[in-house]
């Protein structure tokens, strides 16, 4: 029984020491900045992810912006993502959000504070691409961004 105490009190303290297990126990807050950019790319699982500011791929992303902030978006996908508002105030769009080529971008400003919900819509893959074959459903891509 002591052996069994003195293994997790160990494994604690190592725990503690450790960042990457202190980020897994409790993630660190994503800051609030006045702009930020998210990637589309393409998966072999689950068709495509996005990544903030070069942060971790997924399907759903959270980001804090500061209220007359901007976030940009980049597809980098093999098909075109078109960005449209769920939730939210107005807001302003520069560019074209059907983001209907690779590379392709749109600037989104934020005039008031609240938060704001994205979704993108998915078309079919560039004649160009051959063989993007995937695994699994497609992810549904979302964000949500607080503005404060």
């Amino acid at each position: 029984m002591k052996r069994i105490r003195i293994g997790l009190i160990a494994g604690v303290v190592v725990a503690l020491a450790t960042p990457a297990a202190l980020a897994e126990v409790a993630p660190a807050a994503t800051p609030t900045v006045s702009k930020a950019t998210f990637v589309i790319r393409h998966e072999v699982h689950g068709c495509h992810t996005w990544s903030l500011a070069g942060g971790a791929f997924k399907a759903a992303q959270v980001g804090r912006i500061a209220s007359g902030g901007t976030i940009t978006i980049i597809n980098n996908d093999v098909m075109p993502q078109k960005l449209f508002k769920t939730g939210g105030s107005a807001v302003r769009y520069s560019g074209n959000p059907a983001m209907n080529h690779v590379g392709a971008s749109v600037k989104v400003s934020f005039l008031k504070a609240g938060v704001y919900t994205f979704g993108t819509r998915a078309g079919e893959d560039y004649s160009w691409v051959k063989n993007a074959e995937t695994t699994g459903p497609d992810n549904d891509l979302t964000l949500k961004i607080i503005v404060s």
